[in-house]
């Protein structure tokens, strides 16, 4: 027992000692951005992670990620803008924000993400993209409605974040959200009000409840939201209280209907169609995306 806690001070000795560096420094200096972009980072290296990012999910606006790093030097806004314009409706973590009572704690991807995930669009896109292997996520819902998530991220070719380092995250959490929220009360509520948010993120969320329901009968769109968000035939069979092979009907008919083969060709349907919405638009985006080639 006395080797194995040994050889875990020699490895993560230096990070720990960044770790209380940064606790002291909020303490002597106060919670401001700098001090959370610090703190973020040093989450990073104390379970050895290649990236940290973190996005804030305001109630009724759309998301905004004021901090990210790589430990590679990469640029860490691959793909983050198109993110968060749009395509984080279909991300597992930014589900929980929905959720009532608030989602708060430490979450892996692994037991979020629905069991088909890794075959969507939006996988291939915003992970494989940036080669995320294994991603663990810090959820802090701040009392006005809005999420704080600190996404702490390792490349594919590592290996899964381990039971000991999930556990540390879950040791440090109460510390990181105290920070947070006096982070989010003293500096980004105000911030917040002074910056051209967009307030389309209300829209965005009816949006993909109602994408297809123009076109597609009742059942179809309930079919195809699930498909969006990741789950496998036999998740929505059971969800739906119906047969696989009538799922696989219905998805049969949806690509027929919507002129697609493939659930890739699904997704980039729904992201465009996300793009071309306005304040007047109807609340099912293809309903007006689709107008001109049916005219």
């Amino acid at each position: 027992m006395a080797e194995t806690v040994s050889k875990y001070y020699r490895v993560a000795g230096e990070p720990l000692v960044q770790w209380h560096d940064a606790i002291a420094e909020i303490i002597n200096s106060g919670v401001n951005d700098t001090a959370v972009d610090h703190l973020i980072d040093t989450l990073r290296l104390l379970v050895n992670a290649d990236g940290s990012s973190l996005i804030v999910y305001p109630e009724g606006l759309q998301p905004y990620c004021p901090f990210r790093k790589r430990g590679d030097g990469s640029d860490p806004r691959i793909h983050i803008d198109q993110y968060l314009d749009s395509a984080y409706l279909l991300d597992p973590f930014y589900g929980l924000t929905v959720e009532k009572p608030a989602t708060e704690g430490v979450y892996p991807l692994s037991k979020v993400a629905p069991s088909g995930f890794k075959q969507t669009e939006f996988y291939r896109v915003y992970y494989r993209v940036v080669d995320f292997g294994d991603e663990i996520c810090l959820i802090v819902p701040t009392p006005d409605n809005a999420s704080i998530h600190i996404s702490i991220s390792r490349q594919d070719d590592k290996a899964r974040f381990s039971e000991s380092q999930r556990a540390l995250l879950q040791r440090l959490f109460s510390t990181v959200r105290a920070i947070l929220l006096k982070w989010w009360s003293e500096s980004q509520q105000e911030n917040l009000s002074k910056q051209k948010v967009s307030t389309l993120n209300a829209r965005l969320d009816s949006a993909l409840a109602n994408f297809g329901s123009s076109i597609l009968t009742q059942r179809e769109t309930q079919v195809l939201q699930l498909i969006l968000r990741g789950y496998a035939v036999k998740f929505i069979a059971q969800k739906l209280d119906i047969s696989p092979e009538t799922i696989k009907h219905h998805r049969k008919n949806i690509y027929s209907k919507l002129d697609i083969s493939s659930q890739a060709e699904m997704f980039h349907l729904f992201i465009d169609s996300l793009r071309m919405m306005r304040a007047d638009s109807p609340a099912d985006p293809l309903a007006e995306y689709l107008q001109p080639a049916r005219q």
